[in-house]
C-alpha cells in the first residue's frame, strides 16, 4: 500500500501541464480609459523576459505600435494577447498594464514572470494505458524510471531540446529539437526527433476487452524511428504540420507465434516511411485545462510509401472538435467529439486503433479496451467552480516557484463511444455496440497547471468505480 501511495505522489508530481489562463480585472466604464471612444497604441513594453527574446512575445500581441481601435475591441485584443502569450508555456503569469500618455494615446505595459526552463527531471512513471489499469494489477514491472533533461526556451526563441535516457519496463533513448521560427516573418517552424526503444513484455493481443501480454527474458519488441516536420503558423490561432517519418519494428518468434499478425504477414519484422499533415485551430483560454473558446484538429497519415519492403499500406483519418462555454458566473460547460476513420481493415496489429489507450477512453471503461478500426467519440461535462483561481506566495520557496496558482472544479459528466470491428476481435464484446457512462468528479488544477482529476463513473452494465486521471477530462 505504501508503495502504490508514493507511486501516485510521483506520478502527480511529474505530470507537468503548461499553460494556464486567468481572466484581467474587469475595468470600471468610469474609468478614464474610457473618455475618448478609440486608443491608439503608442508604445509596447515588455518587463521580466530575462531570457525570453522580445520576438517571441511579440508574436502572440494582436495589437501592434500606430494601431487605431475602438475601446471595446483594444480590450478584447489586449485580454487575448495575454492568453496568447500565457500559451506559448513560456510564463507562469504574465500581467498587462495600460497607461495613458492622453485620452487616446496609450502605452501597453506586458509584466512577464519566466518559468525555470531548463529541467532534469528524474523519471518514475507508469507504463500503462492509464494509471486506473496499472492500480487494479499493481504491476511493478510497470514501472520505468531515467532522466529527462529538457529545456523549454533554448537560447531564449522558444525552442525546445529534450533527451531522454528511460529504464525499466520500456527502455528508451530518445532526442528531440523543436524550433518555432526559422523565417523573418516568424510564421515557418521546424522540429526534429530520434527514439530508440525496446521491452521484455509486450501487448500482443486482446481478448474479452482485455489486454493479452507476452513477458520474454529478452527483447520482444525493438523499435527505431525518426522523422522531421514541418510547421506553418500564419495566423496566430492555426498551424499547419507536415511531416515524414521513419519506422523500424522487430519481434521474437514467441511474439509472432501468438499473434502473426502483429506485425502483418506474420513477420519478424517491417520497416516503413510515413507521411502526415496536421492542422489545428486552437482558440482555447488555456491549453491545460480550458474554460472558454474552441479547438479544432484534423489529421491524416499515410504508414507506407512502398519506398521500402514491407506488407504496411495504411491511411488514417482522425478529427477532434472540442468547445468550451461560461453557462454563467462559475458554471461552465465542455463538450467534444472525435472520430477515427480507416483507409482499410488489414491494419497490423501494432498500427491497431481502438478505445481505452491513454487519453482516448470512455470514463469507467478504464479497465478495458476496445480494438477495431473506426472510432467515434463524444463527451460532454458541466463543470461549477468549487474553488475559483487564486494566487498565494509561499517565500520559502525560489522566485520561480513561489507564486502558486490553484483552483477547483466540481463536475458532471457524460461520455459515449463506438468502435467498428471489421477484422479479427469476435471475442471482444464492446466492439460494433454503442458503449456509454456517466459520473461526477472533482478536478484540481494548480501549480505549473499540473491537473489531478478524481471521479466517480458509472457504465452502461452498471459497473462502477473511483478513478484518477493526470490530465483534463476534455
Amino acid at each position: 500500500m505504501l508503495k502504490t501511495v508514493l507511486l501516485l505522489v510521483f506520478t502527480s508530481l511529474s505530470c507537468f501541464l503548461w499553460g494556464q489562463a486567468y481572466k484581467i480585472d474587469p475595468i470600471a466604464k468610469d474609468s478614464a480609459l474610457f473618455k475618448a471612444p478609440y486608443k491608439i497604441v503608442s508604445q509596447i513594453q515588455l518587463i521580466g523576459n530575462k531570457r525570453t527574446k522580445n520576438h517571441i512575445v511579440t508574436r502572440e500581441i494582436l495589437v501592434n505600435v500606430g494601431d487605431m481601435l475602438e475601446n471595446e475591441a483594444f480590450f478584447e485584443a489586449l485580454e487575448q494577447s495575454r492568453k496568447n502569450i500565457l500559451n506559448t508555456s513560456l510564463f507562469n503569469f504574465t500581467r498587462v498594464d495600460i497607461a495613458l500618455i492622453d485620452s487616446v494615446h496609450a502605452s501597453i505595459i506586458i509584466h512577464l514572470t519566466e518559468k525555470w526552463y531548463i529541467i532534469p527531471l528524474p523519471i518514475f512513471e507508469i507504463d500503462d494505458n492509464n494509471f486506473n489499469t496499472w492500480l487494479s494489477e499493481r504491476d511493478y514491472n510497470r514501472i520505468n524510471y531515467g532522466l529527462n533533461v529538457t529545456d523549454y526556451n533554448f537560447r531564449g526563441r522558444n525552442e525546445r531540446l529534450s533527451a531522454t535516457v528511460k529504464y525499466g519496463f520500456t527502455k528508451r533513448l530518445s532526442l528531440r529539437y523543436s524550433i518555432p521560427y526559422i523565417d523573418k516573418n516568424q510564421k515557418i517552424g521546424l522540429g526534429f526527433n530520434f527514439s530508440y526503444n525496446r521491452r521484455e513484455q509486450i501487448v500482443y493481443n486482446s481478448f474479452d476487452n482485455k489486454r493479452l501480454q507476452f513477458r520474454s527474458d529478452e527483447d520482444a519488441w525493438k523499435n527505431l524511428n525518426g522523422g522531421i516536420n514541418i510547421i506553418y503558423r500564419r495566423r496566430i490561432f492555426d498551424s499547419h504540420s507536415f511531416g515524414i517519418s521513419y519506422n523500424k519494428n522487430s519481434i521474437i518468434d514467441s511474439v509472432k507465434f501468438y499473434n502473426e499478425n502483429f506485425l502483418g504477414e506474420n513477420r519478424n519484422s517491417h520497416q516503413f516511411i510515413s507521411l502526415f499533415y496536421n492542422f489545428v485551430s486552437d482558440k482555447r483560454d488555456s491549453r491545460s485545462y480550458p474554460l472558454k473558446g474552441s479547438y479544432f484538429n484534423f489529421n491524416v497519415v499515410k504508414y507506407g510509401l512502398g519506398i521500402t519492403k514491407s506488407n504496411v499500406d495504411l491511411i488514417n483519418f482522425q478529427v477532434q472538435v472540442k468547445k468550451f462555454l461560461k453557462l454563467k458566473e462559475r458554471l461552465f460547460l465542455a463538450g467534444s467529439l472525435r472520430g477515427v476513420v480507416a483507409g482499410n481493415n488489414n491494419q497490423p496489429y501494432i498500427l491497431q486503433n481502438g478505445l481505452g489507450y491513454s487519453s482516448f477512453a470512455i470514463r469507467a471503461y478504464e479497465l478495458y479496451v476496445i480494438d477495431g478500426q473506426n472510432i467515434g467519440l463524444a463527451k460532454a461535462q458541466i463543470r461549477y467552480q468549487l474553488v475559483q483561481p487564486r494566487v498565494k506566495e509561499i517565500p520559502s520557496l525560489p522566485k520561480k516557484f513561489n507564486r502558486v496558482h490553484y483552483a477547483v472544479y466540481l463536475g458532471l459528466f457524460t461520455d459515449m463511444g463506438y468502435v467498428e470491428d471489421n477484422t479479427g476481435f469476435p471475442l471482444n464484446t464492446l466492439a460494433n455496440k454503442i458503449q456509454y457512462s456517466s459520473g461526477i468528479g472533482l478536478d484540481f488544477v494548480s501549480y505549473y497547471d499540473i491537473v489531478i482529476r478524481t471521479e466517480f463513473s458509472i457504465n452502461k452494465f452498471g459497473q462502477s468505480g473511483l478513478f484518477f486521471h493526470f490530465v483534463a477530462p476534455i
